[in-house]
């Protein structure tokens, strides 16, 4: 409790009507007072202490923050490391498989050389070439590496040589000399740049020319056999094949015409289904892009568990300035563009397998008709059962065509029921995806939830803490109102005090005005003029004669008049007056009590010669 602290001494302390009722309060306070007890209604708030409590909880906060974001992070690096090491086994897998491919066209390469080199092959001569050719192409790659590569590396040694033995010396410079001679090797090295600059380039056009003529339409013909190996209308050999019967041979030659029309207006129809896949042949990316992207996503098997996500994860890594939008869009472009290509080589290869099977047909055909016609001649067959024939063999073709129809049908169907089955799977896919990322946002939005809840129940407790010290400031607002009453009271008293004390100073002017009048009365002269009293004995001589002396003397009496504070002055110091009311009351030993008699002031400031600076504070 402190000096200012008022609120406790008036609350404990008030009289009146309400306190007449309670007979044990004077106890209660008198109890609470010796115990140096305050109220327990209002505490002073230390406003340092809240803001050291704010902020701790701000920096615990922020400590909480920074371990959520590095368990954040640590969750982050744990999943990359775990992709990584997916993709590694992955790239592991198909470095196997390729140096394995490699190696086996390498055998493969080996033994048909061996093969075409032997005496009794057909292609001697021309394997013969292409081995001097080989070593013709080895001598030029060992000129060349010759002409520029050693060159560039004979160089680099001598100039660790020559920095090696001019190096302090090119430091500490003022060798002109030596200026002009690394002045020189700066100019050899620059030259030999330039050059290498200009081999490089000439590098690149070449191989640039070689990609271009691989990339030629002649070159892809020799390489892929497609629908240039089907050959529209009526073959040559089904032309020369005879025939007695011109309307079944017509009939039968018509079938090929028939067999090219329903296959040209299936790939009509395919290509028109695929004219927005087909608009450009590697959808709207570079070539080399392209290839990255289908060899990334072929390199991952198709019965790997999350093969989707780890493609599409590798490929976001390869092109990281491309979407993920864009990404799963090539990859729809990739997959409807394979289809496409899938099927069109399939009905092309049906095209030319049932072309095949009915230049077989019709053979056999005409070899049943020419058969039949020698029967007829041989045998005199009539021309009812040459008819009947007819129409059995008719009746055949047409069998033939609607089974070869029922077939088409049927791989239509199985490869729309493949496309179908494939989309299935990406839509499963997709919608896994979707249901994973539902359900992150989910535990995403739970999550906001309870911070959206927490931070409510921190500004709950915040508006209740508010409302608390709202009315703590009412409470303490009405206290402040009791204490400016007493204060005015205080003032009052000691107003009323002063005016007393200033009668009382007036009233003892008056008094000592009095006394010096009745002084000066006592010593003014009133005796006549006696010239004879100097030859008179005087009072002390009288005395010391023992003349006129009183016998009754008073020994108590002071030998000097005293002149100090009377009883007035002294029952009018406000210490006195407090301490006797304190002590009246029983508190006069409480520390407040002394605090309060220790700081009130008499009524006179003690001159400054009589302070003492013993008892203060150090």
């Amino acid at each position: 409790m402190t000096g200012r602290d008022y609120r406790g001494f008036l609350t404990t302390h008030r009289t009146g009507a309400r306190e007449t009722g309670r007979p044990d309060e004077a106890d209660k306070l008198l109890i609470r007072m010796k115990a140096g007890l305050g109220s327990t209604r209002y505490t002073k708030q230390d406003y340092d202490q809240l803001k050291a409590a704010a902020l701790e909880r701000k920096i615990s906060g922020n400590r909480s923050l920074l371990k959520m974001n590095k368990l954040k992070s640590f969750s982050k690096a744990s999943k990359e490391n775990t992709l990584l090491k997916q993709h590694s086994t992955v790239w592991q897998r198909e470095l196997g498989r390729l140096d394995g491919i490699r190696h086996r066209l390498e055998r493969e390469q080996e033994r048909l050389i061996l093969q075409g080199t032997s005496e009794g092959s057909s292609i001697t001569m021309f394997m013969l070439e292409a081995e001097d050719y080989n070593m013709q192409l080895q001598e030029e790659l060992e000129k060349f590496r010759k002409a520029t590569a050693e060159p560039v590396w004979s160089l680099k040694d001598d100039l660790k040589i020559w920095l090696s033995r001019n190096r302090v010396k090119l430091q500490r410079g003022g060798d002109d000399e030596l200026d002009d001679e690394h002045a020189e090797v700066c100019d050899v090295i620059e030259s030999v740049k330039s050059q290498q600059e200009a081999v490089m380039k000439q590098l690149e056009h070449e191989q640039w020319a070689l990609e271009s003529e691989l990339d030629s339409g002649f070159l892809q013909g020799l390489s892929l056999g497609t629908e240039k190996c089907v050959m529209e209308g009526i073959p040559m050999e089904a032309e020369v094949l005879e025939c007695p019967d011109l309307e079944i041979r017509d009939a039968v030659l018509q079938e090929f015409l028939t067999l090219d029309e329903k296959y040209k207006e299936r790939l009509s129809d395919l290509d028109k289904r695929h004219s927005s896949t087909l608009v450009d042949s590697f959808g709207g990316w570079s070539r080399d892009d392209h290839l990255f992207f289908e060899s990334i996503v072929e390199m991952y098997p198709r019965d790997m568990q999350n093969r989707r996500t780890l493609y599409i994860d590798r490929l976001r890594k390869q092109f990281p300035r491309r979407t993920r939008a864009q990404l799963v869009e090539h990859e729809d472009w990739m997959i409807t563009h394979r289809y496409h290509t899938r099927l069109r080589n399939t009905l092309v290869n049906c095209w030319a397998k049932d072309k095949q099977e009915l230049y077989e047909k019709a053979a056999a055909i005409f070899a049943d008709v020419c058969l039949a016609a020698e029967l007829e001649s041989i045998a005199a067959i009539n021309e009812q059962r040459q008819e009947t024939i007819n129409y059995q063999l008719r009746a055949k073709i047409e069998l033939w065509r609607e089974q070869k129809l029922e077939a088409m049908r049927i791989e239509e169907e199985l490869e729309a029921q493949r496309l179908e089955n494939v989309q299935k799977e990406m839509e499963w896919e997709k919608q896994k995806e979707e249901k994973k990322r539902t359900a992150e946002k989910q535990k995403i939005q739970v999550y906001k939830e309870q911070v959206q809840k927490e931070q409510e129940k921190e500004e709950a407790k915040k508006r209740e803490r508010l409302a608390e010290l709202r009315k703590e400031m009412e409470v303490q607002a009405e206290h402040d109102k009791e204490r400016v009453v007493y204060r005015q009271y205080l003032q009052e008293l000691k107003e009323e005090r002063m005016r007393e004390e200033q009668m009382r100073l007036q009233e003892e002017e008056l008094e000592r005005e009095r006394r010096l009048e009745a002084l000066r009365e006592q010593v003014a002269v009133h005796v006549e003029s006696d010239p004879f009293r100097v030859m008179q004995a005087t009072m002390a001589s009288k005395a010391h004669l023992g003349i006129g002396v009183e016998q009754d003397v008073n020994i108590q009496q002071p030998l000097f008049e005293m002149k100090t504070f009377s009883s007035d002055k002294v029952m009018s110091d406000p210490r006195l007056i407090l301490e006797q009311a304190l002590r009246k009351a029983g508190l006069h030993e409480n520390p407040y009590a002394r605090h309060m008699i220790g700081a009130t002031k008499p009524l006179k400031a003690p001159r400054p010669d009589m302070k003492s600076s013993l008892f203060k504070d150090k």
